[in-house]
């Protein structure tokens, strides 16, 4: 017996899918066709359409993720001659409504300290 066979998923539980809000499916481009992906991100790209303008408007963002990405973007706008803005802060804080205490129990000693 296959695993598809027996496991079916229609929907992602809440719990699920809390953390993914922005994330979308398309039915009709399948994961096995690259091409079909690479044409919607070019379609994506194009600038000739007017979106809403958000905090960053229409222009480059770029994700650091380390102290030495960081140094790379830098190195990048000495080359360059472009002053980016920082336009997030350095930290990577959890929201609010995460759970931050395991519900595992804590490992407990024997009287030998194992």
């Amino acid at each position: 017996m296959r695993a598809k066979e027996f496991i079916v998923e229609r929907k992602f539980p809440a719990r699920k899918s809390g953390p993914l809000k922005a994330t979308y499916m398309f039915p009709e481009m399948p994961s096995s066709d690259p091409y079909q992906a690479y044409r919607f991100g070019i379609a994506m790209a194009d600038h000739t359409l007017t979106h809403a303008q958000g905090p960053t408007e229409q222009k480059a963002v770029i994700v650091a993720y380390t102290p030495e990405e960081e140094e790379i973007i830098r190195g990048g706008e000495r080359q360059t001659g472009h002053k980016g803005q920082l336009v997030a802060d350095r930290e990577s804080r959890e929201p609010k409504s995460t759970e931050i205490h395991s519900p595992v129990a804590k490992f407990k000693k024997n009287r030998y300290g194992v």
